[in-house]
């Protein structure tokens, strides 16, 4: 059973009950996904920060599609919306400013998430 609570109040980002579910509840295989998570989600998301300094519209929008997936199945649903308008405005070649906030939330969240699976326990 996956564990989705947490304390001090803080806002829960992730639900890995789909995961589990895609595992079979396999703890060594999820184990293993959330790893590769977080070392290619980190790597994704330095990527992107870099793509913006340098307005290279054409990698924020593939690396905010490239990202859906693997949020996705960690369950991080509040990204989707979020990696959904960076590769629509990465697309369009626009609002740079609006991508810089957009931006700035996906950073704060992803952060909450790789500390919610650093902590994670299966119980």
């Amino acid at each position: 059973m996956i564990n989705t609570e947490t304390n001090n109040n803080m806002t829960i980002v992730c639900n890995l009950n789909y995961l589990s579910g895609l595992m079979g509840g396999k703890e060594h295989l999820i184990k293993k996904i959330m790893d590769t998570f977080l070392i290619q989600v980190k790597e994704e998301l330095d990527s992107i920060n870099d793509a913006i300094l340098k307005k290279d519209y054409i990698t924020i929008k593939n690396l905010a599609h490239t990202m859906k997936s693997s949020v996705s199945i960690m369950g991080i649903s509040a990204l989707i919306p979020i990696l959904q308008e960076m590769e629509d405005l990465g697309k369009n070649t626009t609002a740079l400013e609006r991508i810089i906030a957009l931006n700035k939330q996906l950073n704060l969240i992803c952060k909450q998430a790789f500390k919610e699976i650093k902590n994670y326990s299966f119980s």
